[in-house]
């Protein structure tokens, strides 16, 4: 039955054959795995994206919730012309729920497209979270990053 069916005959084949990395599946008629690499098509001429990375002062947590809806107003010209590419909470710990009142706040993280250091610290800077005095700036970390693959 293996034979009739083409089992037996495929694996007996060198194993270049029978694996196909590039593959979604191990059929015989394999589907290619769907890829978006990063290129230089995905950050303008002249701009480089930063990871950047900044913690909370420490008793801040109430604060940031208060300030919370400004802050995301606050970043939507940025998202909406793609500038900040990701971005969002850093836990200290797993939460138990979705419930932000519940986190363990470290701080935030976020992907930025920028020309220089400078200007990302300038818009941390504007952000309402800097400004109430809920990140920590002078702690924050700013570096230069050349992504390899994103997923949609």
């Amino acid at each position: 039955m293996a034979v009739r069916f083409g089992i037996l005959p495929r694996l007996f084949q060198p194993a270049p054959h029978r694996i196909r990395p590039t593959t979604a599946n191990f059929t015989r008629y394999p589907v290619p795995v769907q890829r978006q690499m990063a290129s230089s098509i995905t950050v303008p001429p002249g701009k480089y994206e930063w990871l950047v990375i900044v913690p909370d002062k420490p008793g801040t947590a109430q604060k940031r919730l208060e300030v919370r809806p400004q802050h995301f107003a606050g970043l939507k010209p940025y998202i909406d012309s793609q500038q900040i590419k990701t971005g969002g909470a850093v836990l200290n710990d797993k939460p138990e729920s979705d419930d932000p009142a519940t986190f363990d706040w470290y701080g935030s993280s976020m992907v930025i497209v920028a020309e220089s250091k400078e200007e990302v610290k300038a818009i941390i800077e504007k952000d309402i979270y800097t400004k109430s005095g809920v990140w920590d700036t002078e702690k924050a970390l700013i570096l230069a990053a050349k992504t390899a693959f994103r997923f949609p």
